[in-house]
């Protein structure tokens, strides 16, 4: 099916899952943001680097969390850097894409302060505040700062899948988790506002004033992605479905999804893609990722033939060195991947 438009399409539908718009977020149960904020404050001079590396691009700002880099007139990428100082109200990477008629950003960041700073960002880039925002799934370090967007009769429409509000409303509204490892609640509010929903069975096109915007859903990373892709000229925004320079988040992964949509998307020679932690980059510079997600897959297959259970078999492995070197947030992280792939083929 092709795709189809939804700027002044699609209404807001009813929904009752605003009665847990205001608990408090908890971060293990949200997911990523929890696992790259819990660590990074021992970050090593690797995971510096991947979250740092700046695009052979303009730079139109650095704040000591984030940096703003200019891909073309109209279009930049926020480059998350919060283990250069610790300050994590962004973390994920984001994205700022004005038309004639419309402001679209990418995602609602870690914090309502992040949401909120980018806003302003948007408005003192382009003279207006922005129109939409797009949340590319559910985790909170992309989803937590909604808040920080909204407000005001000129507030943004927000735009995700049914999925991602489903599933932040389930998460929001769980227990405390307890015990070691555990995240405390913070006092950041998850707003879950009547929302555009995308449908998730087919693309779907916004159409800004001279650049068409389509949205993709997806899976992988997590039942509910959903991608962003400038058509003209070629930006691609991919959640956390890509990480660049980092070992990918999988612990609400579908991981034999995750590699299709890698392999699909990360392909155009002519793209420039903004992944959802990590700098900026081409196809050409994401092909030791793809080859980590199928390297990871090797292992996990053959642990699992072998009857070598995911909590052992992930201590043994460490990426082959061919693919460079790998940022590891904490030192269980493949125990996430190894834990996915055996859930996956036990069915």
């Amino acid at each position: 099916m092709p795709p189809r438009a939804i700027l002044g399409a699609m209404a807001h539908p009813h929904s009752n899952s605003c009665a847990c718009s205001r608990r408090d977020f908890l971060g293990v149960s949200l997911g990523c943001g929890a696992y790259v904020a819990f660590a990074l404050a021992a970050g090593s001079t690797l995971s510096r680097r991947a979250f740092a590396a700046p695009l052979a691009g303009e730079v139109v700002r650095t704040e000591p969390f984030a940096r703003v880099d200019k891909l073309a007139d109209g279009v930049w990428a926020i480059v998350s850097t919060p283990n250069l100082s610790g300050d994590m109200r962004t973390v994920s990477n984001g994205g700022i894409i004005a038309g004639r008629d419309a402001v679209l950003v990418v995602e609602g960041l870690n914090t309502p302060a992040g949401g909120a700073w980018l806003s302003q960002i948007a408005k003192a880039l382009t003279g207006r505040r922005p129109t939409h925002v797009v949340v590319t799934h559910l985790h909170g370090d992309h989803t937590n700062g909604l808040s920080g967007h909204l407000g005001g009769p000129d507030a943004p429409t927000v735009i995700g899948t049914a999925t991602t509000r489903r599933l932040l409303a389930e998460r929001n509204a769980a227990p405390p988790q307890q015990g070691e490892g555990a995240i405390r609640r913070t006092a950041n509010p998850i707003i879950l506002p009547d929302s555009v929903l995308v449908d998730e069975s087919n693309a779907a096109e916004i159409d800004l004033g001279g650049k068409t915007v389509r949205l993709t859903p997806r899976a992988g990373h997590s039942p509910s992605d959903l991608t962003v892709e400038l058509l003209e000229p070629r930006v691609f925004w991919c959640g956390d479905l890509v990480f660049n320079g980092m070992f990918p988040y999988y612990g609400d992964a579908t991981p034999s999804k995750l590699g299709a949509a890698c392999n699909a998307m990360l392909t155009d020679p002519a793209t420039t893609y903004v992944p959802g932690h990590g700098a900026v980059a081409d196809a050409a510079a994401l092909k030791p990722y793809l080859a980590l997600l199928a390297d990871v897959e090797a292992a996990a297959r053959r642990a699992f033939e072998q009857g070598v259970p995911a909590s052992e078999a992930w201590q043994q492995y460490q990426p082959p060195a061919a693919l460079g070197e790998w940022a590891k947030f904490r030192p269980d992280v493949h125990g996430f991947a190894f834990e996915a792939w055996e859930r996956e083929l036990r069915g």
